[in-house]
């Protein structure tokens, strides 16, 4: 920040990197996405750097990351620059090689971040035709989880769980059942939510399929509602979400606020 041609440098690379509107809306997306809920998912060995001057990212906020990814390595560097080759780079550099270079540390269980898709058929009800008819559309939904490249956990005659590597996929494919089952009569319902899953015997357990089992419940017929961990990791998607009431899911951890998604208008 003292270096006068660094700093015209970099005034030019952000102007060419974006037009004014898009820098807006990449800034809006920056502060509106929240991903607290799910540091401690990651699982992989993390280096956090913070220079105890940055005026753009605070120290606090890096000693809450150290905090909340577990085993993560911490270290605080004196400085004011924000730019990762700014002042004092060169032992920047030593630290991040150090750590690079360093033993690993044990892996831990197997624990993986999915995103859960709850889809349940709504309608026609109690009858026995209705049942026939829900039964006979469960495997057509199995076919558009295996098209949007998502993994079929269980099903039953109403419905199914299935997991996804990522939320716009599992999104898609709820939007894509919901469509194709209008023209047999039946509605469905759908919650998308993303979180840590044990892995066991090629099974998938963990508080984010309760969760989600947990919101399917709060759907109404034809929705489909998400958390907003999942609203917050989708920006620039073209998805459109509604806030909508129904926040209570059981106690279960990372609840919020719920929101209504469809795909945003022509």
């Amino acid at each position: 920040m003292n270096d006068a041609f660094e700093r015209e440098w970099f005034a030019a690379f952000l102007r060419n990197s974006a037009s004014p509107a898009d820098a807006i809306s990449l800034w809006c997306w920056s502060v509106e996405i929240d991903v607290r809920e799910i540091l401690g998912a990651i699982h992989v060995p993390t280096l956090i750097v913070q220079r105890t001057g940055d005026r753009w990212v605070k120290a606090e906020e890096g000693r809450y990351l150290a905090k909340h990814i577990p085993g993560a390595s911490y270290i605080e560097r004196a400085g004011n620059d924000h730019v990762i080759w700014g002042e004092g780079s060169d032992r920047l550099i030593d630290e991040i090689q150090s750590f690079v270079s360093g033993t690993l540390p044990a892996a831990p269980g197997e624990r993986v971040l999915v995103t859960i898709l709850c889809v349940d058929i709504t309608s026609p009800s109690a009858s026995a035709d209705g049942r026939d008819l829900r039964r006979r559309y469960v495997d057509a939904i199995c076919d558009q989880v295996q098209l949007a490249k998502g993994r079929e956990i269980r099903r039953d005659a109403n419905g199914l769980l299935a997991a996804f590597q990522r939320p716009t996929r599992a999104i898609q494919c709820a939007m894509a059942i919901r469509d194709s089952l209008k023209p047999s009569g039946l509605a469905v319902r759908a919650a998308v939510h993303i979180g840590e899953c044990e892995r066991e015997d090629g099974d998938l357990t963990g508080t984010a399929i309760d969760q989600a089992v947990l919101m399917l419940g709060q759907a109404l017929p034809g929705e489909i509602i998400t958390s907003r961990t999942i609203r917050d990791l989708v920006p620039g998607s073209g998805l459109v979400f509604t806030e909508r009431g129904g926040t209570e899911t059981g106690g279960v951890p990372g609840a919020g606020q719920l929101y209504g998604v469809g795909a945003a208008s022509a």
